[in-house]
């Protein structure tokens, strides 16, 4: 284990913290909701939901909050403007405190919702996601024209993913035309709670600096630092087509559903306990990716789907308590009294 020598920033949203040295306060999960085909949307222009099974799935989230000690903030995704007044007034009606991500690929939906936030007196605890090389002038002036002051910074560089290419961008810009870094761009927008993202790429495109930009951007800058990771096994291709490639025997079962029952029932028998390890197959890394991540000091992991919860959680736990208890030995104590290590051991 390591600590940094540049003094580490903690940012502080309605109790959460998040950065300082690895060790020092639990590591901050990104839950995501309301994402491309997720089944509780209904209609993702307007943002009309199942409201009970969301509320059911952060619920379960603050649960084992109080179990484990390893905090969440939530990331709303959405690609149009009703459709995010929708979840955050939605959010906001059952949490009063908890910060969430406005994620989207749409830059005009995130600019309305950096002005609802405004609007509505909930800017405080609203993260943009994200300040990256291909903002533009609009989005930047709504930004610096809100009151939202929180924002992940991508160190996203399509043309070089090493660690000198990423923090170009962060540093001095030069990705899609932008003249200025990311860092400098999100200061001019008042944005005083940076956090950085070192972009996770996929396998043989980079995914290595993904994890180095963690040191470099804790040792270089002192922010609290994270990412996407499983972004990288969601784009790993060779696991889709592995991954696929086992389910075809479906197929051949729903085939001899008419004509030999009983060889369809063994079929489907063997297919359950493939599908059992087709899923360990696919989270192991899923998981996996995050907590190397957490051993290089990543301060924010956002793992994707919230349904993923209870495998991420528990493995976040066991990660943290291994890491305090590494850091201890060079002088890092907790500063956090909800730490798993005082609640899972």
């Amino acid at each position: 284990m390591f600590r940094f020598e540049k003094e580490q920033s903690v940012w502080d949203f309605n109790g959460t913290k998040i950065g300082g040295q690895p060790g020092e306060y639990p590591t901050v999960l990104g839950a995501s909701i309301f994402y491309n085909k997720h089944e509780i949307v209904k209609n993702d222009h307007t943002g009309e939901i199942d409201k009970e099974t969301a509320e059911g799935l952060w619920n379960r989230c603050l649960e084992l909050t109080d179990i484990t000690g390893i905090p969440f903030f939530i990331q709303i995704i959405g690609e149009f403007g009703e459709a995010f007044e929708s979840y955050i007034d939605w959010f906001t009606s059952i949490d009063n405190k908890t910060a969430f991500l406005m994620d989207s690929s749409a830059p005009p939906a995130l600019a309305h919702a950096t002005k609802y936030v405004t609007d509505v007196g909930v800017a405080d605890r609203a993260i943009y996601n994200s300040i990256n090389g291909s903002i533009g002038q609009e989005n930047i002036d709504v930004i610096a024209e809100s009151d939202v002051n929180a924002a992940i910074v991508l160190a996203f560089n399509p043309a070089d993913p090493s660690v000198a290419g990423r923090q170009k961008v962060l540093n001095e810009g030069g990705v899609a035309g932008q003249e200025k870094g990311m860092i400098q761009i999100a200061e001019e927008c008042g944005i005083t709670r940076p956090i950085l993202d070192t972009a996770a790429t996929p396998l043989g495109l980079g995914s290595g600096g993904s994890y180095r930009e963690i040191l470099a951007c804790k040792a270089i800058h002192g922010y609290p630092t994270g990412g996407a990771y499983h972004n990288m096994t969601v784009s790993w291709t060779w696991l889709k087509r592995w991954k696929g490639s086992k389910k075809n025997p479906s197929q051949m079962a729903a085939t001899l559903e008419g004509k030999d029952k009983v060889k369809a029932q063994l079929l489907h028998h063997y297919l359950g306990g493939m599908d059992g390890m087709i899923q360990a197959a696919w989270s192991a890394p899923d998981i996996g990716c995050n907590l190397i991540a957490s051993t290089l000091g990543a301060d924010l992991i956002m793992f994707g789907p919230i349904e993923n919860v209870e495998a991420m959680i528990t493995a976040q736990a066991y990660g943290d308590i291994t890491i305090l208890e590494a850091a201890r030995d060079l002088g890092i104590d907790v500063k956090s009294e909800n730490h798993p290590i005082f609640k899972l051991i």
